[in-house]
């Protein structure tokens, strides 16, 4: 997971590059943003097919997408050849991370959720707080942006040679268990299962909430910078240092809490003081407020997607643990597609106190929900 994060994350310099290719303006955002597409809709298709036992041959198969199109970036430099391959891109990613989700929940005892989707969000955001700047570094090393795509996707190797550890570890369990649990554990739910859990008002709700805390934590990523240049404030860079070092410190030092508090109250947390962070950025014309917000924000965003996973796990059925925590996979992209197009929409119409007005909403709205699980008591048993 931690490799395919870094797969992601590489292409933060993707939009000077197309800029830097001669790709027309209106392309860029497309070329960009056609990656997370295609990602949701493998998800779909592939998502309700997998199985314990298919899921390290579609690790495989994301691996070697992914090398092949981080390989290809070193050649292809046209509008439709890079659009073609940011799909093909997108699609490995989906392979990738929805078959390690699908080996991973097999793995997790349902005492320690919390515990376990604190260290899988750690692995989805360490790459964001060490890729760029590392790169930033090296980059100048580099002929160009692409040797860094291709680099970062032989990074996979060892993902591959950790995938056969699985493979083995695999057959192995599925040798010790009935042969009922080995027929359920062999094939996926099938669509019309996704479909119907998807349809629950709980799973529903969860998926809502994912989604709105991803828009908002992409939408702050990509429209902070020139927020703050507005402002003619500088520290950007630092507000993302502390904030993002805040929220992996909190997963890490927190993980049984994940567990041990009611996951509906941490979600209340995580809206209540993102929801605060953005009134503070709402007023934030100091470099005092731009550390003191990105310290509520890191409070805040840091105990919200173990917990919203956790619960997820919690209250699904045994056969729809991972279909249901690769639709929150899902959710993540939706979230993270939306969130720049909608506060870019945002700050045309509005300006900048606009967007954040949007995203106090956003999060007053996951405060609502949040407070509806713990009324009806979905607090992470199957209801």
């Amino acid at each position: 997971m931690l490799l395919a994060y870094c797969n992601i994350s590489i292409f933060y310099s993707l939009y000077p590059y197309l800029e830097d290719l001669g790709i027309a303006q209106q392309w860029r955002g497309l070329i960009i943003s056609s990656s997370a597409l295609a990602t949701i809709l493998c998800f779909l298709f592939v998502t309700p097919r997998l199985s314990e036992r298919t899921a390290p041959r579609a690790v495989f198969a994301g691996i070697g997408l992914l090398i092949a199109c981080g390989l290809a970036y070193l050649f292809v430099r046209h509008t439709l050849g890079l659009l073609v391959l940011r799909l093909f891109n997108g699609t490995g990613i989906a392979l990738l991370t929805a078959s390690a989700m699908t080996l991973l929940v097999g793995e997790i005892p349902p005492e320690r959720s919390g515990q376990a989707f604190g260290f899988y969000s750690v692995a989805m955001l360490l790459p964001y707080s060490i890729v760029p700047a590392l790169f930033d570094h090296v980059g100048g090393l580099l002929p160009g942006p692409e040797y860094g795509y291709a680099l970062m996707s032989l990074a996979l190797v060892p993902a591959a040679l950790v995938n056969l550890a699985l493979l083995r570890h695999g057959r192995g369990r599925v040798a010790a268990k009935t042969p009922q649990a080995v027929a359920d554990g062999g094939q996926g739910v099938g669509f019309a299962a996704m479909l119907a859990s998807a349809r629950r008002p709980a799973t529903g709700l969860l998926l809502l909430l994912n989604s709105v805390y991803y828009l908002n934590f992409s939408a702050l990523f990509f429209l902070s910078k020139s927020l703050f240049a507005s402002r003619d404030l500088g520290g950007v860079g630092l507000f993302f240092s502390i904030q993002t070092g805040l929220m992996l410190a909190t997963r890490l030092a927190a993980t049984r809490l994940f567990d041990e508090v009611s996951k509906p109250l941490l979600i209340l947390w995580c809206y209540a003081l993102t929801g605060l962070g953005f009134a503070m950025l709402w007023t934030t014309h100091s470099q005092a407020m731009v550390v003191a917000t990105a310290l509520v924000l890191g409070l805040g965003m840091g105990v919200g997607p173990p917990s919203l996973n956790a619960l997820m796990f919690g209250l699904s059925e045994q056969r729809l643990k991972a279909v249901n925590s690769n639709l929150m996979v899902m959710a993540l992209q939706a979230g993270s597609f939306l969130g720049p197009i909608l506060g870019g929409v945002a700050v045309g119409i509005l300006g900048y106190s606009g967007f954040l007005a949007v995203g106090l909403a956003a999060n007053l709205g996951g405060i609502w929900l949040s407070l509806l699980f713990q009324r009806r008591g979905w607090t992470g048993a199957i209801s």
